[in-house]
């Protein structure tokens, strides 16, 4: 990844309450500000946030997102299949204009597992998905390859970028998924490393989601336990619940730099962001640090 081992670092950078937006109802809610590049400049506060589904959004967080912090775009990462079962009354996030962007989709699983028809795959709890999809090998360490290369991938994360390059400068753009741990983590990979930040620093945001997630996490995993599965099983499932794993995203970066020269060379020849994006980004992204 580009500029790996070239940035001083700052503890704040790692820090999971300097990057908390401090949202009561949505998870996993944070930004990618303050992270400093290999060229001494840095994220810009306030504008790239990253979350959990926002659909539990109170009035409280709709007030900070939508006065103090001038959120006008949302994208969100879901499949159909994950929206069937929302409750309506739920207002979210209704006074920024929500885009949908689809990372997967559910024709990307039925490929993955030709056995499972549309309608049996439909009927399954999110349990019993992710259940079938670690015993499968479609969930684990290498899944973040197989979404960066699917077709629906490539597809989704071009209209992310498109979406960065269109939201105007001093309004905020927040991408969620229902976790914001794996499809987000990507995306905020991505744009992280176009705009220069180190590896080191990306996978320490990436982790950020196991502090976050922290009291979730242990709740889900005791739900495996006492549900009768072994310890060695739920140390595998919890891959697909809320909890995240370094080398998961370690082989993402490592497959596009052989495969692409660098994760930048994937978003340029994959994603079809030109190297005048990649500037007009960075213009719109990054400030100078702080003296």
């Amino acid at each position: 990844m580009e500029g790996q081992g070239n940035a001083m670092h700052h503890k704040e950078q790692y820090d999971a309450q300097s990057q908390s937006l401090g949202l009561e109802g949505i998870g996993n809610a944070r930004e990618l500000g303050g992270y400093r590049t290999t060229n001494g400049r840095m994220v810009r506060h306030g504008v790239l946030l990253r979350t959990a589904a926002p659909e539990g959004a109170t009035d409280k967080d709709r007030r900070k997102l939508e006065h103090d912090l001038h959120l006008t775009t949302v994208l969100d990462f879901r499949m159909n299949m994950e929206l069937q079962n929302l409750d309506g009354s739920a207002r979210g996030l209704d006074f920024a204009t929500t885009h949908r962007v689809g990372i997967l989709d559910e024709d990307y699983y039925l490929s993955m597992d030709q056995s499972m028809s549309p309608e049996e795959m439909l009927s399954m709890s999110p349990l019993q998905l992710i259940v079938r999809g670690v015993d499968l090998g479609i969930v684990g360490d290498r899944m973040y390859v197989d979404f960066l290369e699917a077709d629906c991938g490539k597809r989704g994360y071009a209209e992310f970028f498109g979406y960065l390059l269109s939201q105007p400068q001093d309004e905020a753009l927040l991408f969620h998924c229902s976790q914001g741990k794996d499809r987000t983590g990507l995306a905020a990979m991505l744009i992280l490393s176009v705009l220069g930040v180190d590896e080191q620093t990306i996978v320490a945001d990436y982790l950020l989601t196991n502090i976050f997630n922290a009291k979730l996490i242990e709740r889900e995993y005791q739900g495996l336990l006492a549900a009768g599965i072994s310890k060695e099983q739920a140390d595998r499932y919890m891959i697909g619940f809320d909890k995240v794993f370094p080398q998961a995203m370690q082989n993402a970066t490592e497959h596009l730099c052989n495969t692409y020269g660098s994760v930048w060379g994937y978003v340029r020849d994959a994603l079809g962001v030109s190297d005048a994006e990649r500037e007009e980004l960075c213009t719109k992204y990054l400030v100078a640090c702080p003296s």
